[in-house]
């Protein structure tokens, strides 16, 4: 049990204090580069359909998660020390709290200065709808959207298969069920596309994505709705419209955190939305204020960081009791 809480605060602590990686050097990129050689092989020896997708999408996740179970394994052997932050230091690699949220000030933070270019450059950096025209309202909507939706793929999924990993592996588990996450959800960024080049090998990968972060998404609604309780926003409004607006978005999981998000901060999002020229009508999530300001991308900022906090901490604390 010790060890559990000691994993998972650890990795926060490193994430805090380095926060994500850059270079071609860092693991995603790595594997980013070894999913584009195997998805190569799969097509050369095994066509491009849905099964040939399902063999490099087994490969990818199945390798990454054995060779993380197998260091830690390895180095548990030398020292429990050893061990301990081996599996502290692969779950760090799969959680970006510090990044979502220097994102999120890298918008913010020109917009105070009257800068609106330079705050749409930051935010096209982490969403694919078009930026070019949006004014400083559209601008914080998109933000805090992100900060919504991400808090579930780039912290809250890869903790909960850590504790679960743990439950039936123990520190390597912990190790395994994390990388095992963030390789699959790696795999839909690199295939998981609708389009004629994937529409089959990547079904397997998009589908996947879909199951693995459909129990973490529903778990942080719960989150953000005690998160915005601490923080003194709207903890009930949080609950009734993640609940009201959990299917107006074409992922089954996305609405779970952004809806929430705007009930908690008493905000209006969603709405129509330009995609590579084309608008996209999605529904209005929330019935708050609609006219956004830097400072609600600041308070969304400070939810997201305490919303990840209160989940580790629930999700650590279940596991922790189905030890004893």
């Amino acid at each position: 049990m010790t060890m559990l809480f000691a994993v998972i605060v650890l990795a926060f602590v490193l994430d805090a204090l380095l926060g994500d990686p850059h270079g071609r050097f860092h693991p995603v990129a790595l594997f980013g580069s070894a999913a584009a050689e195997v998805e190569r092989f799969c097509r050369a020896s095994a066509g491009d359909g849905v099964g040939s997708g399902l063999i490099g999408w087994l490969l990818m996740t199945g390798s990454t998660a054995a060779g993380a179970w197998a260091l830690v394994r390895l180095l548990l052997a030398v020292h429990p020390c050893a061990g301990l932050f081996a599996a502290a230091g692969i779950v760090y690699l799969t959680i970006a709290l510090r990044s979502l949220v220097s994102h999120a000030e890298a918008i913010r933070r020109p917009l105070l200065r009257g800068e609106p270019a330079a705050a749409r450059r930051a935010l096209s950096m982490i969403v694919s709808r078009d930026t070019a025209a949006l004014g400083e309202s559209e601008i914080v909507r998109g933000g805090i959207e992100s900060l919504g939706e991400n808090l579930i793929d780039a912290v809250n999924s890869a903790v909960f298969f850590a504790v679960l990993g743990f439950l039936f592996g123990g520190l390597p588990g912990a190790a395994a069920g994390a990388v095992f996450l963030r390789a699959a959800n790696t795999l839909d960024a690199c295939w998981g596309y609708r389009n004629a080049r994937y529409l089959h090998f990547g079904r397997i990968a998009a589908r996947a994505d879909d199951v693995l972060h459909f129990v973490p998404a529903r778990l942080t609604l719960f989150a953000v709705a005690l998160g915005a309780l601490f923080c003194g926003m709207r903890s009930g409004a949080a609950l009734r419209d993640g609940i009201r607006h959990r299917n107006d978005h074409p992922s089954p999981n996305s609405c779970w955190g952004m809806a929430a998000f705007a009930g908690a901060l008493g905000v209006r999002l969603g709405g129509p939305t330009v995609y590579g020229g084309e608008a996209e009508a999605y529904p209005y999530w929330g019935n708050g204020r609609a006219v956004l300001r830097p400072n609600d991308l600041l308070r969304a900022e400070r939810l997201a960081v305490v919303s990840a906090l209160v989940f580790a901490a629930i999700v650590t604390g279940v596991g922790a009791l189905c030890l004893q």
